[in-house]
């Protein structure tokens, strides 16, 4: 995989730079939606998608922010009572969306740079009446990735909890086991380690949470998975597709296909690896960086850089020397920068965004 010469520069994580090939497929003409020629299309999405997500089940495609898959793992995947584990912005906001739907929501919040710890989770459930817990598999706000095959094992003791998980930023750069870490309900989408324009999301469910979806009132009409299921089994989308989107969509796949996950998997790690060894040396050197979360659980797809010194200005700083990164975000905004270090580029992508750092700290520091 490589990007153009101007996404080798763009490291935001979410949206993520996407190749030229895949920009030029979104420009062929319109089909019609319920047409023989977009479930050929379809068919070799349904197909593709699963082993992006670990799983046998089906994974539905909606038109949409990973937001609105939220709401439905909410709507269709808990009744009354939820645990949200929240270990940065975006887990708040899962729990937030599950106040707006009327849950009753208990948080367990870890610390910057740190997970809900699967003891807590297991001491959380012993204590408490819950139907359903959420979690977010890696924490874009933070670059923390939690151990969802622990609180997986620990959420099995419960037969009536279902595990609800954001992974929006790591789908296609982390593995993720849906089925073999006992997770109930998936979602992520397009704009990050899928390296796709924004508007696409995805969601799949397995039986247990299929059958308890069917139970509920207000699962809604857009957001219902149960709806998505009966046009998924006519090979089509529920709702009139962003067909462009689409079309990027099937070529990714294919070159995620040529490229195999194995690969796919190491070359993140390898992009993580090269990040964590440069604030190391430059820590050693007495430049003011360090990383937000703890080693132990270092993100392969985001790093979340502490700065001692004006983060704000530094973004400013590496954008003057053409390289655009993720400013920090929420309450860390003013000490925190974000590396996306996901998607389709190369660890020589990196390692020239971080002698452009180097020299942007140089320049803070002055």
């Amino acid at each position: 995989m490589r990007t153009d010469r101007v996404g080798a520069r763009f490291f935001v994580p979410g949206p993520t730079a996407v190749r030229p090939a895949i920009l030029r497929e979104m420009v062929r003409p319109m089909i019609a939606h319920r047409s023989a020629e977009m479930r050929e299309l379809l068919a070799r999405v349904y197909v593709t998608l699963p082993s992006l997500f670990g799983t046998r089940r089906p994974v539905y495609v909606a038109s949409g922010a990973a937001t609105g898959m939220m709401e439905s793992a909410i709507r269709c995947g808990s009744r009354e009572r939820v645990l949200a584990l929240v270990s940065g912005a975006f887990g708040e906001r899962f729990a937030r969306i599950a106040e707006s739907c009327e849950r009753s929501v208990t948080r367990l919040v870890a610390p910057a740079g740190k997970t809900v710890s699967a003891e807590a989770l297991a001491d959380a459930l012993e204590h408490g009446a819950y139907d359903a817990v959420t979690a977010v598999h890696v924490e874009t706000t933070t670059g923390v990735i939690a151990d969802i095959g622990a609180y997986g094992r620990v959420v099995a003791a419960h037969d009536d909890v279902m595990l609800l998980v954001d992974a929006v930023s790591s789908v296609g750069g982390v593995e993720v086991a849906m089925d073999g870490a006992g997770m109930d309900v998936v979602l992520s989408a397009s704009q990050k380690a899928l390296a796709l324009p924004p508007g696409l999301s995805f969601i799949a469910c397995s039986e247990r949470a299929m059958a308890r979806a069917v139970t509920l009132p207000y699962r809604g009409v857009y957001l219902d998975v149960v709806r998505m299921d009966e046009y998924w089994r006519q090979g089509e989308t529920a709702g009139t597709p962003a067909i462009p989107q689409l079309y990027a969509l099937d070529a990714q796949l294919a070159a995620i296909g040529r490229e195999g996950l194995v690969t796919r998997y190491a070359r993140h790690a390898a992009m993580a690896g090269a990040v964590h060894e440069w604030v190391s040396e430059a820590a050693r050197r007495g430049r003011g960086v360090g990383i937000l979360a703890s080693e132990e659980l270092r993100a392969p797809t985001v790093t979340c850089l502490t700065i001692k010194g004006d983060a704000v200005r530094l973004v400013h700083l590496l954008r003057a020397r053409g390289f655009e990164i993720g400013a920090g975000y929420g309450a860390l905004a003013a000490s925190t920068m974000r590396i996306g270090h996901m998607g389709d580029h190369t660890v020589r992508e990196v390692r020239a965004l971080l002698g452009a750092l180097d020299y942007a700290l140089g320049e803070l520091e002055a």
